[in-house]
């Protein structure tokens, strides 16, 4: 009996150092080939050298997982313990992937910084069908605050300017000098997958706060979808901006339904941007929303070709004034640190009139730490107001512009970006400029603190007797800050 234990005990301990010997042989080897083949600085998110580098450590961990001598259990649980124990209990096992190289696509969250609204689902073995199957579910809380109206989403625009004068009152516009919660969005859906035949998508998102108003389907009849039916509750207001079905084969998907526009660099959710406030020319001169059908074609890894066609500008599910537009554009990698975006709508844009804008976007990586945007814009429209043609200075509504733009970034480090914007706007004849300059910290990889300082000069915005507070509004420094948590 003692011979066969010390033949047993022989073998289990040749095993071990194998295990050992070949699991650092397998990391080492990795390690090389991640440092020869992988780029992950200059790279794409999506792009091939980026892909290939988490092919790499995702082929290390299986390759860590079959030297294994039998210790972990097929499921990742352990046997239950206890006089009343559940099915099973996770355990954290040097076999499972999640626990070498992180998380995996259907495993837990790791921690808070990596928690989303669908590790929710997830139970006490990992498993999480939702996830598994390519289901989407999170949100985003922001709040903030401005000391002063900024011509944008804060103080709905150039009405606020009746707070200047004795003109009257928008108590849904005085959204300066308190602590707003500016948007809380949810939303749930799927990305269709058409890489392996036809795949099927959709997605449902709602935000409410003080910048609700700005994700309403404001081009609308008044009472249809989200705009003015009861959705606006004093400076809150509930908006539902995105629901819409989406099919996918091959290299092409189409998205048919109620989506944001791809026209322009900033966006409505506040996590897509560097900076709190917004430019004048995404405020005054893009769309928000549309609905319609959209196109996405991946001409190969360089080109993406957008095409569709839309209800006008800012419609839900509806039409005004019979809104009926081309919608497209394209987004190409022109080299691994440049990329070029060009995306236009034109016809009968609803609300607005016909017309066209067009907007042409230039980013690009100068270094791992300094990167740049360059965009313009071009508005041209028909609208009138009480017959006459419409003018920013006189009704808010711009009919042409011109909207220049350039953005400066610096990663100082790893938790903290800092960010400039320079604007100028002209709109009707009238120059408006604007220079922004801010910083984003990251305390955790969920949360961003943006405390920023607006500057705002405009020589030919004048108080006038029927806008008292255009002068005051446009000639001002408004200083601001918000934090978001992502899930």
């Amino acid at each position: 009996m003692s011979a066969s234990r010390g033949i047993r005990f022989t073998d289990y301990l040749g095993a071990g150092v194998s295990l050992v010997f070949g699991s650092a042989a397998v990391m080492f080897s990795t390690a090389i080939y991640a440092a020869d083949n992988c780029t992950p600085a200059t790279c794409t998110p999506t792009g091939p050298d980026c892909q290939q580098c988490q092919k790499v450590f995702e082929d290390a961990a299986l390759k860590l997982k079959n030297l294994d001598p039998g210790s972990c259990t097929p499921n990742g649980c352990a046997a239950p313990t206890g006089p009343v124990a559940p099915a099973c209990e996770p355990t954290a096992s040097a076999c499972d992937p999640s626990n070498v190289f992180g998380e995996t696509a259907c495993g837990g969250a790791g921690g808070f910084e990596n928690w989303t609204l669908l590790d929710s689902f997830t139970d006490a073995c990992g498993n999480n069908a939702l996830k598994c199957n390519g289901y989407q579910l999170g949100g985003w809380t922001q709040v903030g605050y401005q000391n002063r109206p900024d011509g944008a989403f804060t103080g709905n625009g150039v009405f606020n300017n009746l707070y200047f004068g004795d003109a009257g009152n928008l108590p849904n516009a005085r959204e300066w000098v308190s602590v707003n919660l500016n948007q809380q969005g949810l939303y749930f859906g799927k990305v269709a997958d058409g890489s392996n035949g036809v795949g099927f998508g959709f997605r449902l998102e709602s935000i409410f706060g003080v910048d609700g108003n700005e994700a309403q389907s404001f081009g609308n009849p008044a009472g249809d979808y989200d705009f003015l039916a009861g959705y606006d509750h004093g400076i809150y207001e509930w908006a539902l901006p995105q629901v819409y079905g989406e099919v996918a084969y091959q290299n092409v998907s189409v998205k048919v339904g109620h989506f944001y526009t791809p026209v322009g660099y900033e966006v409505i959710p506040s996590g897509g941007n560097f900076f709190l406030s917004r430019q004048l020319t995404f405020y005054n001169s893009e769309p928000f929303t549309h609905t319609g059908a959209l196109a996405t074609i991946k001409v190969n890894d360089k080109l993406q070709v957008l095409t569709g066609w839309t209800l006008g500008m800012d419609t839900g599910f509806a039409q005004l004034n019979d809104g009926n537009s081309y919608l497209g554009g394209f987004i190409y990698q022109m080299t691994e640190k440049t990329n070029l975006t060009y995306m236009m709508t034109a016809g009968d844009l609803g609300w607005r009139g016909n017309g066209a804008i067009n907007s042409a976007i230039l980013t690009h990586n100068w270094t791992d730490k300094w990167s740049s945007v360059h965009q313009l814009d071009l508005l041209g429209s028909d609208l009138t107001v009480g017959g006459v043609p419409t003018n920013f200075a006189t009704t808010g509504i711009t009919g042409d512009s011109i909207g220049q733009i350039n953005y400066l970034f610096y990663q100082a480090t790893d938790k903290v970006k800092l960010g400039a914007r320079q604007e100028w706007y002209k709109a009707d004849g009238v120059s408006y400029n604007t220079f922004t300059y801010g910083v984003n910290y990251k305390p955790l990889k969920n949360i961003v603190v943006r405390p920023e300082v607006r500057h705002m000069w405009s020589p030919g915005a004048n108080n006038t007797a029927a806008a008292p507070g255009r002068g005051s509004l446009f000639n001002a420094t408004v200083v601001g800050i918000d934090a978001i948590w992502t899930y």
